[in-house]
């Protein structure tokens, strides 16, 4: 097993190609990328450009785009990862793109990438996952399917899915306690408002006096309110 082509390395060493078909995002990239210090740049337009010339001369950093035509940044990822490239198959690949969904960092990772930063990447973000990946130990094994991997990817995408799936289990089940609980709430309040709208029952011809009605403590303020000024008033 052996680490990825970064490992170790410091920034100033760092030697990066960006693949990315749009321009003002080519020069964003590269000057954030420029700003660290890094050893060399290279930028090209697609993946064949980038390919044949990583193939020549490896980078050790890999920065490419996700939605790219007529080769995409996922088959990139696929053709870089094939053992029969090496020494370029051990160099670390992060995406930068701007669709960034679940099923997408999923598949990404689960294919051998390091990492997905969601454009807009600001220069911190990007300097933190870059050191981040110049500490990376995880070493790159070789897979049955012929392609290599992170070790122990899978493993932990698999858990994390688990995870995800428990959470949004949990969710299911609160919604559901919580409108079964305003049901339950709603009835008994049914029921007692039906029972207090029953008519008054007559016994033997004689009908049952009703309690003395009770007044809320803000009726009896009021209605004392009322009567103060006549407090104390003797009637002749």
């Amino acid at each position: 097993m052996k680490h990825h082509a970064a490992f170790g390395l410091a920034m100033e060493d760092i030697d990066a190609v960006v693949v990315e078909d749009s321009k003002p995002m080519q020069t964003i990239l590269r000057s954030i990328l420029l700003s660290f210090k890094v050893a060399r740049v290279r930028v090209f337009d697609s993946v064949d450009e980038a390919l044949e010339a990583s193939l020549a001369e490896p980078p050790n950093v890999i920065l490419t785009d996700w939605r790219m035509a007529p080769t995409s940044g996922y088959q990139f990822l696929r053709l870089v990862r094939h053992r029969h490239m090496e020494p370029l198959c051990y160099v670390p690949i992060l995406f930068i793109t701007a669709h960034g969904t679940r099923p997408l960092v999923d598949k990404a990772l689960r294919a051998g990438a390091h990492h997905v930063l969601v454009k807009p990447v600001s220069p911190s973000t990007l300097f933190k996952r870059l050191k981040w990946l110049l500490a990376d130990d995880r070493p790159m094994i070789l897979e049955n399917s012929g392609f290599y991997n992170i070790y122990g990817i899978q493993k932990a995408m698999d858990e994390q899915a688990e995870k995800m799936q428990s959470l949004a289990g949990a969710r299911l089940h609160h919604r559901v306690a919580t409108q079964k609980r305003a049901e339950v709430e709603g009835a008994v309040e049914a029921a007692f408002d039906t029972k207090e709208d029953e008519p008054e029952k007559v016994f033997a011809g004689v009908k049952k006096e009703a309690p003395p009605k009770q007044h809320s403590a803000a009726a009896k303020h009021i209605r004392n309110a009322g009567f103060a000024p006549f407090k104390g008033l003797k009637l002749h």
